[in-house]
């Protein structure tokens, strides 16, 4: 029966492992060793496990640093082990030996069932292709360039405008780089362009999304429609970029990705009501003007005739009038 000899990093987690046929098997930092671990702390010849009836029957050869026994199935305490006193320790023992945490398992220890791929995952391969991220790329371009020509109030040129294309492509950019390096340091795999992606698609629907509001609240004659919508629009996105964006990056569960998604949409929430609260009630100077410029041609809700609604000033005019007397 082999021995298994995991190498465990961060959180418990294997970072590679060692199998040994034989059933003696010695450890330490020497060439001569089985297992050779690169630890100053460790000694060149520090331990040796020997199968036995139950386990492994671990020895001290002597080292500078002795082993400690972090978890032994065989005994529920930890202890450090000196030299020359042997011990008994079980399967899925992990030890200690200078600076490195190791796990002794045998070859045939049951491992976990195989999980499902996240349907991200699966397709992650189509989106992180330079071909798939250059048109995305392009027509997010082509839809900022429009909008910011569409809400322009003076005459357009290019250079008044490129400090904003500019900035929004870099914090895009950002973005895509801070979770592809997530990745690279969580998961060992950036998946760079399919973040970059991910972040483009999100802001085409953001976009056209937005344009449905705007002609729904054009059509409604109120802009309390465009206040509700819009920012439950932007929200709503968001939670499915951030559980997407954790689904690539990360090895979360769906519930913990949608928990702390939904959890920052949350934060997010709170901060800009308490904004608000702090604004309200103050009186401002100033009206609120309404700066946008609708077409008429969007409009598709039966609107009232012009001189319709202005014969009906007199009457306007007429019921404020009765109003403050009363």
């Amino acid at each position: 029966m082999a021995v298994i000899i995991e190498l465990l990093g961060w959180g418990g987690k294997r970072q590679r492992y060692f199998r040994v046929e034989t059933s003696s098997v010695t450890i330490g930092r020497g060439y001569e060793n089985d297992v050779v671990l690169d630890d100053a702390h460790i000694s060149p010849n520090h331990l040796r496990l020997d199968a036995a009836s139950g386990g492994w029957q671990l020895t001290d050869l002597q080292s500078l640093n002795g082993v400690e026994i972090v978890k032994n199935p065989s005994s529920p305490s930890a202890q450090i082990l000196g030299s020359d006193s042997p011990i008994l320790i079980g399967e899925g023992a992990e030890i200690k030996v200078g600076r490195t945490r190791l796990r002794i398992l045998s070859d045939n220890h049951p491992v976990d069932a195989a999980k499902v791929l996240h349907h991200l995952e699966q397709d992650a391969g189509k989106l992180n292709r330079l071909s798939i991220w250059l048109p995305l790329f392009l027509i997010s371009l082509g839809v900022e360039i429009a909008a910011l020509y569409s809400s322009s109030f003076i005459e357009w040129q290019w250079k008044n405008v490129f400090s904003t294309i500019l900035s929004t492509q870099a914090l895009l950019l950002f973005l895509a780089l801070f979770w592809g390096t997530m990745g690279r340091f969580l998961r060992g795999e950036s998946q760079f362009l399919s973040h970059y992606c991910l972040i483009l698609l999100a802001g085409l629907v953001y976009s056209l999304a937005d344009l449905l509001i705007g002609m729904l609240g054009y059509n409604a004659g109120t802009e309390m429609v465009i206040l509700i919508l819009s920012p439950l629009n932007a929200l709503l996105i968001l939670a499915f970029l951030l559980s997407a964006n954790f689904a690539l990056a990360t090895n979360m569960m769906p519930r913990q990705r949608w928990i702390s998604s939904l959890g920052f949409v949350m934060l997010i929430i709170v901060v800009s009501i308490s904004a608000q609260l702090k604004g309200w009630g103050e009186f401002s100077p100033y009206p609120d003007y309404f700066s946008g410029l609708e077409v008429p041609a969007l409009q598709f809700a039966s609107a009232e005739p012009a001189d319709d609604f202005i014969a009906n000033f007199d009457m306007i005019f007429t019921e404020a009038d009765r109003l403050a007397i009363d």
